[in-house]
């Protein structure tokens, strides 16, 4: 199910959102998104096409699941999967948002066999783009 600003509702009960929404309709700010919508479990999505390791034309699909509402990534991965484009290498993040301040948050990424330079970059990228911090810190409160 999809709403007019082209977030959809997956089976993990979070929105999906492309990344080029958040920055083209909210400026920037994945905050602004969950206060719009009112969702607090977002799973921010990007396509790329780069050229790694001399080989041209390796397409990825980054998802990075920022949640309040979820104690387990797995759901949230499933349905990644399942959304993943064909041919593309599907990279998988997630922000616990509900243990910020704890000693046992972090970013989880997946392993997907490209070295962690490139892993954590394409993550960092999601990241940077949608403010992804200031959205943790400004929620959490």
């Amino acid at each position: 199910m999809t709403d007019n600003d082209g977030a959809s509702a997956g089976m993990s009960g979070a929105h999906f959102v492309p990344l080029s929404t958040i920055t083209g309709l909210y400026k920037g700010s994945l905050e602004a998104y969950m206060r719009d919508t009112g969702c607090r479990d977002v799973v921010i999505t990007m396509q790329v096409t780069m050229e790694v390791a001399g080989s041209k034309g390796n397409r990825f699909f980054v998802a990075l699941g920022v949640t309040w509402n979820f104690d387990s990534s797995e759901p949230l991965a499933d349905a990644v999967a399942a959304d993943c484009p064909q041919a593309h290498k599907c990279l998988f993040g997630w922000v616990p948002a509900h243990r910020f301040g704890q000693d046992d948050f972090g970013i989880y990424i997946d392993d997907i066999g490209v070295g962690d330079t490139l892993q954590n970059g394409m993550v960092a990228e999601i990241i940077e783009q949608a403010a992804v911090e200031a959205a943790v810190m400004a929620l959490t409160a």
